[in-house]
């Protein structure tokens, strides 16, 4: 069971920042910011929310944490997992156990009951009229229900990771220690690598990332170096991603920004290596360049990267190195 702190903020940036303050305490502090991906930025009535999403990602990064990024449609929840209620029988319970894969480590979330609500719109009503004070709640009032977050099965198939940028090997970390649970361990570890700072592919990166690997004591089933990284994207996905709410930045000029356009072809050459067997995949995200890179231009990034996908981890370490070998 995990244990959690509530506090209150005027705003979601400034709440994160005080949990990355206060949170852990010498060497026991985090060093990993894990969130969701906002799946309505493209809202233009949202763009405020927006804001403050890229101003969470930027204070992650200037304060020297790593970032992942969870990205699941609604489909996509049902048929990964099941929550289940801590009030179900004693009897039904221990013989479900066995189809929730995540028992021993489940993600729970607190569930107040409707007394409870009612009774947490009193105290809050005497906080702020003290004529309005009434009588403390009951314990029945406080009882809360707690749920079980799990996964529906094993999964099977392949994790794909990109590491396509070097952030200290957390990228490569998260998917092995994924595999060393019992719901992924069925699943094989397939890496891609693309040489994006050179115009020519070498046929030895692929060669030299293997080994790496294995220094690592990581078991990988396919290493591959992609080729065309640096190719101009095709027009679809260009006018594609023109139609997303950051084609009112760009204009009707031609795009020429570099980085837009490797983002755009590195989102096609993840859709076209990802096969039926793909249960996850892993990529390596861009760091944003404070005042620099607008917001909607970043999630536009996060959106052509992510998008038409199984379930996807966007990672960023924080340059610190995370893996060992010795030699």
């Amino acid at each position: 069971m995990f244990l959690f702190s509530l506090l209150s903020a005027p705003n979601l940036r400034t709440g994160v920042q005080s949990v990355i303050h206060l949170a852990g305490l010498g060497k026991m502090r985090p060093n990993t910011v894990v969130m969701g991906f906002k799946n309505n930025w493209t809202d233009k009535r949202r763009i405020g929310e927006v804001v403050d999403y890229l101003g969470v990602i930027n204070d992650v990064f200037e304060l020297n944490y790593g970032l992942i990024i969870l990205r699941m449609n609604e489909k996509q929840k049902k048929e990964f997992t099941v929550e289940k209620s801590e009030e179900e029988g004693d009897g039904e319970s221990s013989s479900r156990d066995d189809d929730f894969i995540m028992n021993e480590d489940e993600y729970s979330k607190v569930k107040r009951s409707p007394s409870s609500k009612a009774a947490t719109k009193e105290e809050r009503a005497s906080l702020t009229s003290p004529d309005n004070a009434s009588a403390p709640a009951s314990e029945e009032g406080r009882e809360l229900q707690l749920l079980k977050i799990a996964l529906k099965e094993k999964q099977r198939g392949t994790i794909d990771v990109w590491w396509l940028y070097d952030d200290g090997g957390l990228t490569v970390l998260i998917p092995y220690l994924l595999t060393l649970h019992r719901a992924w361990k069925n699943c094989k570890l397939r890496f891609f690598s693309a040489d994006i700072r050179s115009k020519h592919e070498l046929n030895p990166q692929g060669l030299r990332m293997a080994n790496l690997l294995k220094k690592f004591r990581i078991d990988a089933s396919c290493v591959e170096q992609t080729e065309g990284v640096n190719k101009k994207p095709s027009k679809e996905s260009i006018d594609a991603f023109r139609r997303l709410p950051v084609g009112d930045e760009l204009g009707d000029e031609p795009i020429e920004d570099q980085k837009v356009l490797r983002t755009i072809r590195i989102g096609e050459l993840v859709r076209q290596n990802c096969s039926e067997d793909t249960s996850l995949v892993v990529i390596s995200i861009p760091v944003p360049v404070t005042d620099v890179t607008t917001p909607l231009m970043y999630m536009s990034w996060l959106e052509v990267l992510s998008a038409d996908l199984p379930p996807v981890l966007l990672v960023r370490g924080n340059q610190t190195n995370v893996l060992t070998f010795y030699s």
